[in-house]
């Protein structure tokens, strides 16, 4: 998870990690039952923004954020998904969302996630 979360950085993501329910009763964790390990997110078009607004670098109240999200549960190579986080994965793909599973989606290894990021159309740099 370490070295893929510092890939996915370095190509312009930005690294939530979630903490489900965990001591709620101080005010602390974010996240529902089966939540993935971590979220994703990455600005579209940082740098076309500009010129949509003519040079400006502020935003226009009337221009939409664009972005995308990317939920990712962590396993190890001998780990699995429990039923209440393949739950949560399905409904979250079923409103739309990329969620993926380490050992189901990719080999749960550097190598597996790194193969399937270059397949994704997803990478930026080379």
């Amino acid at each position: 998870a370490r070295v893929c979360t510092q890939v996915l950085i370095q190509d312009g993501w930005r690294h939530l990690k979630t903490d489900p329910v965990s001591r709620r009763a101080w005010g602390k964790g974010f996240g529902e039952i089966g939540m993935a390990d971590s979220i994703f997110i990455r600005y579209k078009y940082p740098a076309s923004i500009a010129k949509l607004l003519g040079g400006k670098t502020e935003h226009s109240r009337d221009l939409q954020a664009l972005c995308e999200i990317a939920w990712i549960e962590w396993k190890r190579e001998d780990g699995t998904a429990a039923e209440h986080q393949l739950k949560w994965h399905e409904r979250e793909r079923e409103r739309g969302a990329l969620t993926l599973i380490a050992g189901v989606d990719f080999e749960a290894s550097v190598e597996g996630f790194m193969g399937w990021y270059a397949k994704s159309g997803l990478r930026r740099t080379a």
